[in-house]
């Protein structure tokens, strides 16, 4: 198989290009890469916006899918619609041309899954709870979990190649880095996952996979200047500019949450700060509001969740309380989510966004969070700034962590080769 060929050679894509020989068996290997990643990213395809799209000439287009379908990696998909006279072919990846592991990691949890190439789960989702920090055992723990889901699952080695990860920190993905979580040794935390899974692994932070897993799997590419922010126990911003996600210079680019515009606040921030709106209206400002509650009225509906809970209290459990009734967690997630609006509002006047995802944890509790969001939206930023910014709930729901990790390879996975 063609792409078998590719993924055995993705880790140094430069070696594999010189064991290829000759001008015009590298310029066919190029441009049948080309054609993959098109239909990777687009789902699929008819050979003549391919042309148009990769910039390769129809009859060579027409004879490199004729090579990948014989090869199985490619099949027809139906028919396109008309512009005026025979339909057009459409052409789109087999859903067993590869898989990608996807690992959605969190500050307590690690869950993961195995994507086939139409973006669809083919495992159950599995959990460990595993509380992040920079220890060389946690990372190995990681490693562990990630190779027993890839054995339990079946799949041939060879067609699982790469590996998107999704985690908070301050995430330089371009040089594989993590500077807040699993700092050890001297090697990146993406050589480390390389060396120990035999993949090529993509890293990002975990605000900007989300927003970038929304863009192209949940509101279908309808914008294009996009703030995605996630509750969860932190706050999370990804920023898309064009269509692009935007990392800044050092690829820390979103951390508005450790802002300190609460100066009335006095609680200090994980960032060692007073006033940052993380302190104040995360999933751990709402942990810390929801034990306060709790200790005022121990027969409250979110009382009792928390025993339930064995009184480990968690941001879902509040959501669960306030969509149960219960008006202790109603109060706490409009206090929590009129000061998000209060933040977001800077955003909308600095950047001018077309729409703002809400999603994480804590956005399940729908109007409990969007209408305070909303007032604090309407009474914070200029009408004209706001007038054409469509605020949203995520589409993809729980699933957003793991499908970001997805997002990420499905951006990145053959920039190597072909750049």
């Amino acid at each position: 198989m063609f792409i078998k060929t590719i993924f055995m050679n993705l880790i140094d894509p430069k070696k594999s290009l010189e064991k290829i020989e000759g001008v015009v068996e590298t310029k066919s290997y190029l441009n049948k890469i080309k054609l993959i990643k098109n239909l990777y990213t687009k789902g699929s395809n008819t050979a003549g916006e391919m042309c148009n799209e990769v910039g390769i000439s129809l009859p060579t287009v027409n004879s490199l899918l004729g090579d990948l379908m014989q090869s199985g990696e490619v099949i027809k998909h139906g028919r396109a619609e008309s512009q005026g006279g025979r339909k057009p072919d459409l052409y789109k990846l087999a859903d067993d041309s590869f898989y990608i592991i996807s690992l959605d990691i969190n500050k307590f949890r690690i869950r993961t899954c195995i994507y086939n190439s139409a973006n669809h789960a083919v495992t159950e989702v599995e959990t460990l709870k595993l509380p992040l920090n920079n220890e060389k055992e946690t990372f190995d723990k990681i490693c562990d979990f990630i190779l027993a889901h890839q054995i339990e699952s079946g799949l041939p080695d060879q067609k699982i190649i790469a590996v998107g990860i999704s985690m908070p920190g301050l995430i330089d993905s371009v040089n594989g880095i993590n500077h807040t979580y699993l700092k050890f040794g001297k090697k990146s935390l993406v050589e480390n996952f390389e060396a120990r899974l035999g993949k090529n692994v993509f890293l990002e932070n975990d605000a900007r996979a989300m927003t970038l897993a929304e863009f192209k799997f949940g509101h279908n590419d309808k914008y294009k200047n996009v703030l995605g922010i996630f509750i969860g126990w932190g706050i999370g911003l990804g920023i898309l500019i064009d269509g692009k996600i935007y990392q800044g210079a050092s690829g820390f680019a979103g951390e508005f949450s450790h802002s300190p515009i609460f100066e009335t606040s006095d609680i200090t921030c994980i960032c060692g700060k007073k006033g940052c709106l993380e302190s104040v209206a995360s999933g751990t400002a709402i942990v810390r509001m929801a034990k306060e509650a709790i200790k005022n009225d121990q027969d409250s509906i979110l009382a009792r969740l928390a025993k339930d809970n064995q009184n480990e209290i968690e941001p879902f459990l509040v959501v669960d309380a306030a969509l149960a009734g219960d008006q202790r967690a109603i109060t706490i997630l409009s206090e929590a989510g009129l000061d998000l609006g209060r933040g977001i509002s800077i955003l909308v006047q600095l950047l001018n966004p077309e729409l703002i995802i809400i999603g994480g944890a804590v956005a399940e509790a729908k109007q409990y969070l969007i209408t305070p969001i909303q007032q604090a939206l309407n009474i914070y930023s200029m009408a004209k700034a706001r007038e054409n910014t469509e605020l949203s709930l995520y589409k993809l729901g729980k699933e957003v962590g793991l499908l970001g990790g997805v997002a990420v390879v499905n951006e990145k996975i053959f920039n190597d080769i072909l750049e």
